[in-house]
This record gives structure tokens, C-alpha cells and sequence, in this order.
């Protein structure tokens, strides 16, 4: 913020100069309603500048929600694949080590509520959560959902609870398991203050029913907040989402801005005292405003075209916030050459808007890169095989679309146990990588299914070289800690031959593909194309 410091000092020192020499000339009166003008265009740029990064924090928190979710979701999958009961469950999340790196517990209840398994305390004491209403809505909606901001019954400290549904291999509900993000840990909070380290005003998260989720003063997490109209809490829960300045927080005037998260019914807020965004502009105002008394038509006709010439580069600047919103122009008009107070905020805007950037492209990779392998996940498959399959339309090239099992993982699992079988992944992953062009793209869907998305190719012939290329990848035996384990793979692979080929097609025939590898005894690839009756060739088998 120091770039700004110095543009207010020196804006008000030449608006000084400027009252002096009106005064000399008997006209300063323009000068304080030019002022004016420049005060509303500032206040509009904070405000748009702080919203943006408000935003930025918004879409964190909702990625951090949605992963967290997806980790449950594949906690569960993982239970309903291998039809586990209740009673292995304690086992089962004292294995999963990136629990306890997400959340501060993870707990499973069966269908009366009762706990049966704990993960940070398998000695826990038992309770029953029946009335919680979290509890009834996930057996009644049978999905996951988030609670609002509760006091947890075994730690006492304040926690939201992210809930998944239990089922066993006949897909019925057995029973809910739970993770707990402590409100008070610094992998929640702490990123959030840091936000507003160093500068005036707060942030705070406040739930749709107006219960403190995050506030610097931790004493008020859990406590309902005065909504009552004409409030911080008011503007923030029942006006649509924004800015607005005029409000009071504790008798101060404040601008305020709020963003809706996307996962959950929460609102994330800053506010910010006036005092500090236009103290100088203030004092420069009261000023102008005096000399304004003595103003005559000629020289207040002077004073404005002079306040016009020095407002101009403001007024460019906030044609540049203009242009980036509307998407007309990226930050990089704010990196100007000028040695002057509004050079220093451009500058500075061109900085703030950097780190924006920088964190969105960091959000954007956690939300498309799989946890464990770090290869694209499936949220980036879905995305990216409609578009590969435009490209071909266009291009007249042939696409293809490989799906890989690897052969016999649950039998990995259970003999070596799920740390070996995550090593086997890793590897896998490693290895699959290797074996492709830098053209194609390699994604893993969930568990031990990857696909690749190949274009550019010379021709649907191309495959079979590159169908080899990844079983020979495989040969070489998997280190597993001590133990060496050979892995083998079965690959499915659809080809289009026309366009107007579409995803759906496309999967449909790579899984007929695959399901021949698998029926000719795995260990093998096979090539389908699109249209084609049945798999049109096998090969590879060892």
C-alpha cells in the first residue's frame, strides 16, 4: 500500500500549490469540485480492485470445500467398492494419511447415529448425533452436505462438517462418515487474516443464518451477529452481492464489500473504514471548499482546466479497470513507464492484480490436478475431450481416446495394502506420462482407471506403435518398498475415422475396446473404431 501513500501525499501537496496560485489569481473554487469528481472515480477503483481480490479469497474457499468433498466422495467409493463393513472402517481411515493433512477428524456413524470409528482418537468416547440436523439431512437426501458452523461434540472446539453417505457393495446406506474442519486451525484461518495483514479493515465469513464462520476476533466464531437493519451484517446478507459505502461498523463509516460463495450458503465480507481509503483526499476537499467562497467565474474557469489536466491520468486509469473488467484489455496496462504518483498506482494495481492472477492460476491447477498421481483429473478430462474432438472436426485428423485398467489392483491392495497400491499408481502415472507424445494428455478418472485424449495423429495405424510404446513402459517389474511386483495393464482404444464424432461415442467404444483386452485374458490393447461393430483388433498379449 505504500505506492499509494506517496500518491495521496503528493496529490494533496499539488492541490495545495494549486489553491495557492488560484488564490493569487482570485479563483480556487473549480479546484474542490474537481476534487470531488476525483474522489468518486478513486472510491469507484478501490472498491472494484478490492472486490476482485474478494473474489479471488471466495473462489479459494469454494475449491478448498469442493476438494475436500471430493476426498470423502472417494473415501466412500473406496468403502463401497470393497463392500467393507462399519467394523473395518477405523483401520480403513487410520490408512488414508492425507486425512489428517485435510481435515481436523474424520468420523463414521452407522444408521442410528451412533460413532464407530474416529480418526485422531479410535479410543473416542461414544455419541450419538441423531439430532443433529446435518445428520438427518444426509440420510434423507442421501448426498453430502455441509453443515452450518457447530460446536463439535467430541473436541468442543467450533467446527463445519462436510458429510458423505456409506454404502455397501449392494449399494445400500450403511451409514455416514464426516470431516471436520476446525475453524480456529491455521490452514483456515490464518490465510485469511494474512489477506489483510498490514491494512486497515477485516474480513469475515458469516453463514445465510447470520452465525460467525471466520472473524479476526475468534471470540465471536459460532455467535450470531446483529442483522438488524441498516447493519454491516444486513448489507452484507440481504443485498446482492458488491459494494457499497455509507454503512457503519461500530460508529465508523465504512465501505463494504461481499461476495456468495458457490459450495455453500456463506457470505465472505470485507470492511473498510473510509478514514483510511480518502483521509487525504478529505482534508484536500475542506480546503477547496473554503477557497470556493472567494471563486470568481474566470478564475474558477481556470481552475478547472487545470484540475482537468491533472485528473486526466486518474481518469485513464480508471478507463484501464474499465477495460479489464469488461475484457478489453489484460493488466498489463497497468505496468506504465511514468515517475509519478499515478505511474506508482498503476504500478501498484499491476502488482495486486498479478497476485490475483497468479492465485486463480494456482486454484485453477489444485481444482484440475489429481491429489495423488498429479496428473489432469477428471473435471479436466470432461472439459478438454469435447474440445479435442472440435479440433479434430476442424484439422480432418483422426483423434483417439485410450481408457487403461490397471490389471488386478484390488488383488495389489489387499496383499501389499493401500500404501503400496497408491506407489503403484504413482509409478503407473509416471510411466504412462513417459510413454506418450508431448501432444497427448493423460488423465486419471478415479481409482486405478486413466485415459489419454491422442491427436495429431498421422493416421488411426499410428495407435498400434503407441499402444505398444505403453505396455513395453510396463514391463520392467514396480519397486514396492522391499517387494518387486510385475504390473500389467489392459488398454482400450477408440479411434475416430469422420467428424461428427461425439464424446459419448467415443467412450462407448473405448470401453467396448477395453472390455475385449479384458475378456482375452487383460495384458493387452485393442483398438476400436467409431461405428464399428464390434472391437476390430487385439494385440500385445504377452
Amino acid at each position: 500500500m505504500q505506492p499509494l501513500s506517496r500518491f495521496f501525499f503528493s496529490f494533496k501537496f499539488k492541490i495545495s500549490a494549486l489553491v495557492v496560485a488560484l488564490l493569487l489569481f482570485a479563483g480556487i473554487g473549480a479546484g474542490g469540485i474537481s476534487l470531488l469528481i476525483a474522489e468518486s472515480e478513486l472510491r469507484e477503483v478501490i472498491a472494484r480492485q478490492e472486490l476482485s481480490l474478494l473474489t479471488g479469497a471466495a473462489a479459494f474457499i469454494d475449491n478448498d470445500l469442493q476438494n475436500k468433498r471430493q476426498l470423502l466422495k472417494a473415501l466412500s467409493e473406496e468403502i463401497n467398492d470393497r463392500g467393507l463393513p462399519l467394523s473395518d472402517l477405523q483401520s480403513l481411515l487410520e490408512a488414508h494419511e492425507t486425512l489428517r493433512d485435510t481435515f481436523f477428524n474424520v468420523n463414521a456413524f452407522d444408521l442410528s447415529g451412533n460413532l464407530v470409528a474416529s480418526l485422531r482418537d479410535r479410543n473416542a468416547r461414544r455419541i450419538n448425533i441423531a439430532e443433529r440436523k446435518y445428520f438427518q439431512d444426509t440420510l434423507r437426501l442421501q448426498e453430502s452436505v455441509i453443515s452450518p458452523p457447530i460446536k463439535s461434540a467430541l473436541s468442543g472446539q467450533p467446527v463445519v462438517v462436510i458429510t458423505q453417505p456409506l454404502r455397501d457393495a449392494d449399494g445400500q446406506l450403511i451409514g455416514i462418515v464426516l470431516g471436520a474442519i476446525d475453524l480456529l486451525r491455521p490452514s483456515f484461518s490464518a490465510q485469511l487474516d494474512a489477506l489483510r495483514s498490514g491494512a486497515d479493515g477485516y474480513l469475515f465469513i458469516v453463514a445465510g443464518n447470520g452465525v460467525t464462520v471466520h472473524h479476526p476476533d475468534k471470540t465471536r466464531i459460532l455467535e450470531k451477529g446483529d442483522d438488524a437493519p441498516g447493519t454491516v451484517l444486513d448489507a452484507a446478507l440481504r443485498t446482492p452481492e458488491g459494494w457499497e459505502d455509507g454503512l457503519l461498523d461500530d460508529g465508523v463509516p465504512v465501505l463494504l464489500v461481499h461476495k456468495h460463495l458457490r459450495e455453500v450458503d456463506w457470505t465472505i465480507a470485507l470492511s473498510y473504514p473510509l478514514r483510511s481509503a480518502f483521509a487525504s483526499m478529505q482534508s484536500v476537499r475542506l480546503r477547496a471548499l473554503l477557497g470556493a467562497a472567494v471563486l470568481t467565474a474566470c478564475a474558477g474557469l481556470f481552475g478547472w482546466a487545470i484540475t482537468k489536466k491533472l485528473l486526466r491520468p486518474l481518469a485513464k486509469l480508471h478507463e484501464h479497470v474499465e477495460d479489464i473488467s469488461a475484457g478489453r484489455a489484460d493488466i498489463t496496462v497497468f505496468d506504465v513507464a511514468r515517475r509519478d504518483e499515478f505511474g506508482d498506482l498503476s504500478r501498484a494495481f499491476y502488482g495486486l492484480s498479478q497476485r490475483r492472477e497468479q492465485a486463480e492460476q494456482e486454484l485453477h491447477h489444485l481444482a484440475t490436478t489429481d491429489v495423488l498421481t498429479g496428473l489432469n483429473n477428471r473435471r479436466l478430462f470432461d472439459a478438454f475431450l469435447p474440445q479435442a474432438l472440435a479440433r479434430a472436426a476442424r484439422s480432418g485428423q483422426p483423434v483417439a481416446l485410450a481408457i487403461l485398467d490397471v490389471d488386478h489392483f484390488k488383488d495389489i491392495n489387499d496383499t501389499l495394502g493401500h500404501a503400496a497400491g497408491d506407489q503403484v499408481l504413482v509409478e503407473f502415472a509416471r510411466r504412462l506420462s513417459a510413454a506418450v507424445r508431448a501432444s497427448d494428455t493423460v488423465a486419471r478418472l478415479a481409482g486405478d482407471e486413466f485415459v489419454i485424449v491422442f491427436e495429431q495423429l498421422s493416421c488411426p495405424a499410428e495407435m498400434h506403435v503407441l499402444g505398444k510404446r505403453i505396455l513395453e513402459a510396463m514391463h520392467a517389474p514396480f519397486t514396492l518398498g522391499s517387494v518387486q511386483r510385475v504390473v500389467q495393464a489392459s488398454i482400450g482404444i477408440a479411434v475416430t475415422h469422420s467428424a461428427g464424432v461425439d464424446v459419448e461415442e467415443l467412450m462407448r467404444a473405448a470401453d467396448q475396446a477395453l472390455y475385449g483386452v479384458k475378456t482375452a485374458g487383460r495384458n493387452s490393447f485393442a483398438i476400436n473404431t467409431v461405428g464399428a461393430e464390434r472391437v476390430a483388433l487385439v494385440r500385445g498379449r504377452s
